[in-house]
């Protein structure tokens, strides 16, 4: 039974907030009302933050929400079906299986949340958990699947990495009554002392998985036993990067043949020599680094920020520099990936957005990234926002006379002790 006369909000100004906390709100507020910003990457709107999305084909993405929510989505109609993958706690990775392992003619997705497991799911109807991973004691962070074999990853909060191997024929777990639970085939803990925040497979052989986290470490692992790589020329010695060059946390990692990036909250993304494990290259940002992709194809890494920005780096000739910037989400950027010629951001703003590898690159119209056909409405906007900053220094202007708050109580303070006399 509610309590007569409470009040309840989800107006977040109706909670203590620091006068720079509001600022930040107004400011986020303003720009999600901003009409650029509403079309720039042809937003798809999750109704919740999108914490992680993975491709499935051509036209459906899987993401990954707080709403403690996995929902597949129409990149086409850019509308999320109803039917939703159901956790106890904000889902923070998903991944798709190859196209060979299907249920019913489904594609099959897993969703790891904070409820410490993973489930198993047909992309084409959530609801029906086919198995469920467990064996992490705290928050699944990170979730990966080998690009040929059934075999999944996942790393953890509880600082662990678990390698899990599913049936080879996925039809056995749609004909159970009832979710098959999993458990891993091998657990690896001891060597990270953080939190796992995210794994990649190399995408040349996928035989080595490499991982990383609040440790500011990188290490590496047989992607099909679970054993430690060794150090070439030294196999009494583990594959690793010690922490150092990152100072914190690294929030994403991708490879490429050569090379590992790394993005961290130091505020830099770093281009690692796989063999070597030395740096090549540093890209510097003003603000924690939450995202990185490499496109060796063209010879730029794309890299997400804290405050929502993308930058687009040339990577391939000389000294490395931002050669776009696009500016569309409102909020962290939380993923990216590619696609053939394009690749996708998604965000805290709850949107998921789509960009033309080649427009973005060869964009001549200027240092941001806007299309031809937004450039009239950003025009208009920017010439509409200068008038109503005129008419609101006027009013300032107009009210200067006015009697401050202190000015106020002193007056009132005088009247009263005139009615006394």
């Amino acid at each position: 039974m509610g309590i007569a006369g409470a009040n309840v909000s989800s107006d977040r100004r109706n909670f203590f907030m620091s006068s720079a906390q509001l600022d930040a709100l107004e400011k986020k507020e303003e720009l999600e009302c901003d009409p650029v910003r509403q079309k720039l990457g042809t937003p798809l709107r999750a109704g919740a933050r999108i914490l992680s999305f993975d491709l499935c084909g051509s036209d459906t993405v899987v993401l990954g929400l707080s709403s403690h929510q996995a929902k597949a989505a129409n990149l086409t109609t850019r509308e999320c079906t109803t039917a939703a993958a159901k956790h106890g706690g904000p889902v923070t990775a998903v991944a798709v299986l190859n196209e060979s392992y299907t249920v019913n003619g489904s594609r099959i997705a897993l969703s790891a949340s904070w409820d410490k497991i993973v489930k198993v799911w047909p992309v084409d109807n959530p609801q029906n958990t086919l198995a469920v991973l467990t064996g992490h004691s705290d928050f699944v962070k990170c979730v990966s699947v080998h690009p040929t074999l059934p075999i999944v990853y996942t790393g953890s909060a509880d600082k662990s990495i678990m390698f899990w191997r599913l049936p080879e024929s996925l039809e056995t777990l749609a004909q159970c009554t009832t979710p098959q639970e999993i458990s891993p085939f091998k657990t690896v803990k001891g060597q990270h002392t953080g939190q796992i925040y995210a794994m990649c497979l190399d995408p040349v052989s996928a035989q080595v998985l490499y991982s990383t986290g609040s440790d500011a470490s990188v290490r590496a692992w047989d992607a099909q036993t679970g054993a430690a790589i060794a150090t070439k020329g030294d196999e009494s010695s583990d594959w690793h990067i010690a922490r150092g060059q990152h100072k914190t946390n690294i929030f994403d990692c991708k490879a490429t043949e050569n090379t590992l990036w790394t993005a961290s909250a130091d505020n830099t993304a770093i281009g690692w020599d796989i063999e070597t494990r030395t740096t090549d290259i540093v890209l510097e940002h003003s603000t924690t680094v939450t995202a990185v992709l490499p496109i060796p194809q063209v010879g730029v890494v794309v890299t997400g920020v804290r405050d929502g920005a993308i930058y687009v780096w040339r990577v391939n000739s000389g000294v490395p520099k931002i050669i776009r910037e696009i500016n569309a989400h409102t909020d962290d950027v939380s993923c990216l990936r590619v696609a053939g010629r394009v690749f996708y951001s998604s965000g805290l703003d709850g949107t998921l957005r789509r960009w033309d590898i080649q427009s973005v690159v060869n964009f001549t119209g200027g240092f941001e990234y806007m299309p031809a056909e937004l450039l009239a409405l950003k025009d208009q906007n920017t010439s509409s926002k200068q008038g109503s900053d005129t008419l609101a220094k006027s009013s300032k202007s107009a009210n200067s006379s006015a009697l401050t708050e202190e000015e106020e109580r002193e007056l009132a303070e005088l009247m009263s002790d005139l009615d006394d006399m």
